[in-house]
């Protein structure tokens, strides 16, 4: 009886001391972060700035450039927008990413690159467009 209740403890004490190395050894990794954007102090200036209407049939809203930054706000409706000049990569109302309705974004070139921008829309909407170099 003595015996089962010591191994029983030893049991216990062994799972109890992996929890706590497990819990140990992942509180010490190293987490990565995100590194990209625009280098800082970039000088950047409005290169072009336009209005258009953007509605249910996918619309290329900026082709490939050199760019510090494309700003994009929109009206009324949200848009989903997909960052691409892979063929196929074509926003619709259930693929891309979505920007809310009545923001202002501004999509740094560090991050989302300087390709092209697809857009779609829910609603027919005029949307300004802000591109910086």
């Amino acid at each position: 009886m003595l015996g089962e209740i010591m191994e029983n403890k030893l049991a216990f004490f062994g799972i109890l001391l992996a929890v706590f190395s497990l819990v140990y050894s992942f509180s010490t990794l190293d987490t990565k972060h995100a590194e990209a954007s625009a280098p800082s102090g970039l000088p950047a200036t409005v290169a072009t700035t336009s209005q258009t209407t953007l509605s249910t049939t996918a619309l290329t809203l900026f082709a490939t450039s050199t760019c510090a930054a494309r700003i994009i706000t929109t009206s009324a409706q949200p848009i989903m927008l997909t960052f691409s000049d892979v063929q196929g990569s074509v926003p619709t109302g259930s693929f891309g990413t979505i920007q809310s309705a009545s923001t202002t974004v501004v999509y740094d070139s560090g991050q989302f690159g300087c390709g092209a921008i697809k857009g779609y829309s829910f609603a027919s909407q005029v949307i300004t467009l802000v591109e910086s170099r």
